[in-house]
């Protein structure tokens, strides 16, 4: 886990968060230059169906699915696992342009994008702050339940390394 951290922390990434792309968001996104386009949806949401638009935007589809963004289910996911297929996924890539997305764009994608900020080496304040950065209605929506619950998820990931 500590070489998917270091390699996220190190990658420079460029983070951008939304709702789940479709055709009227089509050319925001295409002016953003993505290479990457992760979807936090499940296979009942049809999450296949984003491969298509990231194909017509140039960009490499990552799911990493989630059933959901309440709290028990997002606690039975295999974060760790995402983490590792997301580092696997922007190896390589110079400054990667990574959009992140569930449906609306709030609670998957904030509570992953906080976790996610948590482990590139930010502390619990400045990874809010940034969420905020990146998308204020994510941060104000996002609920200090699942803000909690991906704050002790990044300190259990970072104390296995």
């Amino acid at each position: 886990m500590r070489k998917d951290t270091d390699a996220l922390a190190k990658s420079g990434m460029q983070i951008f968060l939304g709702p789940r792309p479709g055709k009227k968001s089509f050319n925001a996104l295409n002016e953003l230059n993505l290479t990457h386009c992760c979807t936090l949806l499940s296979a009942r949401e049809d999450a296949q169906a984003i491969e298509k638009i990231c194909n017509k935007l140039e960009c490499q589809w990552v799911w990493l699915p989630m059933e959901g963004g309440r709290l028990e289910i997002l606690r039975e996911t295999d974060i760790g696992g995402q983490v590792r297929t997301l580092s696997d996924a922007i190896a390589g890539v110079v400054a990667p342009r990574v959009y992140f997305h569930c449906s609306a764009g709030i609670h998957r994608t904030g509570f992953f994008t906080f976790l996610l900020l948590r482990l590139t080496g930010m502390d619990h304040t400045q990874a809010l702050v940034e969420l905020a950065r990146l998308r204020p209605v994510t941060a104000e929506q996002v609920g200090e339940d699942r803000i909690s619950l991906a704050d002790e998820m990044a300190q259990r990931i970072l104390c296995s390394n």
